[in-house]
């Protein structure tokens, strides 16, 4: 069970129904897809902060190997100047142009007290009146990148399941070990609050030792799919130049690799039509040439 102490109020807004939008970072969130995802819409939608969950119950410090799970530093000329820990930060939007807003919480994986952590998040949710919570995820997987990567979910009831049908998502079949999102899905369960984890397939070569560390392809299928299912006014204008961008330089890549281009090849014979409900031919391998070359001259530019 969660203690008072773990969360802190910043705002005690009056909000209408509020879906509320979860992204950790850690095990599922490859090439940033669900970080990505909220990071983007916390941007274009400049949600004011909520609440706020304690890092101090919830993370170990001390694993061998692993320094990026400790607090992050800054000493300048001798002093400390910026000693920060773990953010697990609420932020609410009101939405002038439908009946329901948005809660955001972006957070970083727990390693300890998984229970208490998602009590603390579902009692945000319940102090707010929250009908539904999304969960993002990315899993790394061969999905050739010149495809739009597919979403599948794993939801709390047969009838959230039935509408995401309707947004062209599919579901997972899964069995093996188990993280915090299950576990969040779980407690969902358990108190009838409606819940859906939603992952999208984020481009993967294993073969060639090519793990993207950020796709911008993935992140956009994620925001096209919350545009539509919370009315959201975006411009996602700036995802699709970086996702053009993107498929640009890995196909100047595979222009340049032969072995390269014919493994991406064989992934787009094998990719199913069915798991790409918006599948765009973006570029022409002319197309793409010229657009990887502004784009690795830009990057250059830059520097």
């Amino acid at each position: 069970m969660a203690r008072k102490d773990d969360v802190t109020y910043t705002a005690r807004p009056e909000l209408r129904q509020p879906v509320m939008v979860i992204a950790l970072d850690g095990w599922v969130d490859g090439g940033q897809a669900a970080t990505g995802t909220l990071s983007f819409l916390r941007r274009k939608l400049r949600p004011r902060k909520l609440a706020e969950i304690h890092p101090g119950r919830f993370y170990v410090y001390q694993v061998p190997g692993q320094l990026s799970l400790r607090p992050h530093c800054r000493i300048e000329n001798g002093l400390l100047t910026e000693y920060r820990r773990q953010h697990n930060v609420f932020y609410y939007w009101i939405n002038s142009e439908a009946g329901q807003d948005v809660i955001l919480f972006q957070g970083a994986e727990p390693n300890l007290n998984w229970d208490d952590y998602c009590a603390a998040v579902l009692r945000v949710a319940g102090e707010f009146g929250v009908s539904r919570i999304y969960m993002l995820g990315g899993v790394l997987d061969k999905v050739p990148h010149t495809r739009e990567p597919a979403v599948s979910s794993v939801c709390t009831g047969r009838e959230l399941r039935d509408e995401l049908l309707h947004y062209g998502v599919g579901f997972t079949d899964y069995e093996g070990p188990g993280g915090v999102r299950t576990a969040l899905l779980d407690h969902c369960r358990r108190r009838g609050v409606d819940m859906a984890m939603l992952h999208v397939r984020a481009t993967y070569y294993p073969e060639f030792n090519m793990v993207i560390a950020h796709n911008p392809k993935a992140i956009r299928a994620l925001v096209i799919l919350l545009q539509k299912m919370l009315h959201l006014p975006l411009d996602i204008s700036e995802l699709d130049r970086k996702s053009r961008d993107f498929e640009a330089h890995l196909s100047y890549l595979a222009l340049q690799n032969s072995e390269l281009k014919a493994y991406v090849e064989a992934l787009e014979r094998d990719y199913r039509q069915s798991d790409t409900p918006e599948v765009q031919d973006w570029l022409s391998a002319d197309e793409a040439i010229q657009a990887a070359e502004e784009f690795l001259r830009g990057y250059f530019e830059e520097r």
